[in-house]
């Protein structure tokens, strides 16, 4: 059994990047080149994340995230707000990888 951090790692991160690349493509119709500098990953990564290239477990995770967890932070993250970004993710890794994170970002911003 993987523990919280490791599940972080795996799977709610890269399911976190899906769902908002996703929603960067559909609604700013931005190039995955574009989706790749705002996220701080490879271009062909976002490929992957855009034509649905993960793992069942991933998947999973993203079936849950869906976008309403993203809406708020969409506008600031396709301006390229990476502290938006980093708030966004961490929001969602503490909503469905429930889990006392020492390194919680909400919780450094006063958020939590």
């Amino acid at each position: 059994m993987t523990n919280g951090y490791e599940r972080a790692a795996n799977e709610v991160v890269p399911a976190a990047r899906i769902v908002i690349a996703k929603q960067l493509k559909s609604r700013y119709n931005m190039t995955e080149s574009s989706i790749a500098g705002v996220l701080g990953v490879a271009q062909a990564a976002v490929s992957k994340y855009l034509n649905g290239k993960c793992s069942p477990a991933v998947a999973a995770v993203c079936e849950e995230i869906g976008a309403q967890h993203v809406d708020t932070h969409i506008d600031a993250i396709a301006k390229g707000d990476k502290a938006e970004l980093k708030h966004c993710i961490c929001s969602i890794c503490g909503t469905t990888n429930k889990f006392d994170c020492k390194f919680s970002y909400i919780k450094d911003a006063g958020q939590a």
